[in-house]
Formats: structure tokens, sequence, C-alpha cells
């Protein structure tokens, strides 16, 4: 197998003038390697192909080009109202939090059979109830 430094030298020789230094190591590399060589002779072939093509065009393609281009151009290109969006957004993201809210809210009525402000928030402490707490000792210990 050709070396991919090798090959990509000699791809090179074919469309840039290379410095005497690419040069002299792309005259060792097929001088040194018979599949190199192959290798030059099939793209050297493939060019002159490629070459000794005529492109030719059906009569009137200029003028389908220049009305296909003229029809693109007066498409009207239509930009997404970003209010629209976001709205449509939050609307969905709004309806599935006020869901979650009353869903919570019915879980604590149930839970403690009434709905009040201490129920939602938590019973305050007070200060003889935490430091009580604070001060309490466990008896197993």
């Amino acid at each position: 197998m050709v070396e991919k430094e090798k090959y990509n030298l000699l791809l090179r020789s074919f469309d840039e003038d290379l410095d005497a230094d690419q040069e002299a190591k792309l005259k060792e590399a097929l001088s040194s390697s018979e599949e190199l060589r192959t290798e030059q002779e099939e793209i050297l072939a493939m060019r002159n192909m490629i070459s000794s093509q005529k492109a030719s065009f059906k009569p009137g393609f200029t003028d389908r080009v220049v009305n296909k281009i003229k029809e693109e151009s007066h498409l009207q290109v239509i930009i997404p109202d970003f209010n629209q969006t976001f709205f449509s957004v939050f609307k969905k993201v709004a309806l599935t939090g006020v869901a979650a809210i009353i869903i919570l809210l019915f879980s604590i009525y149930y839970s403690s059979s009434r709905l009040g402000v201490d129920t939602i928030v938590g019973d305050p402490y007070s200060d003889d109830g935490l430091v009580s707490y604070l001060l309490y000792d466990d008896i197993d210990e």
C-alpha cells in the first residue's frame, strides 16, 4: 500500500509546482515503488480521459437557469415571529405548572383534611419548641 504522504505528494504534483525538496522526494518514491508508479499512470489516464470530454448542454439551458433564478428571487422568506412562538411555548409550560400546583394542593388537603397557610407552608417553629429540640438528650445513650 502506498504511503499517504507520498500519495498526497503525487496528487499535488499534478496541480501545483513542487519545491526542489518535494520534487526529489517524489522522484525517489516513484523510483522505489512500483505501486506508486501504477497510481501515477492511472491518474494520468483518468485526467486525460476527463480533459478530452466535451461538456454540452441542451438548447435553452441558459434561459432555463436564468428563469429559475428569477423565480427563486420572487419567493418570500417567512421569518417566524418570536413573540408568537414564545407565547405558545409559555402557554404549554404554564398549563403544566398550574396542573402541578393543583395536584400538590389536592394532595396536601387529602393528607391533612384542611387547606390553610400553615398546612401549605408547614407548622411554624416556636422559640420554645426549637430550644427544647436542641437541648433534647437521648435517654437510650
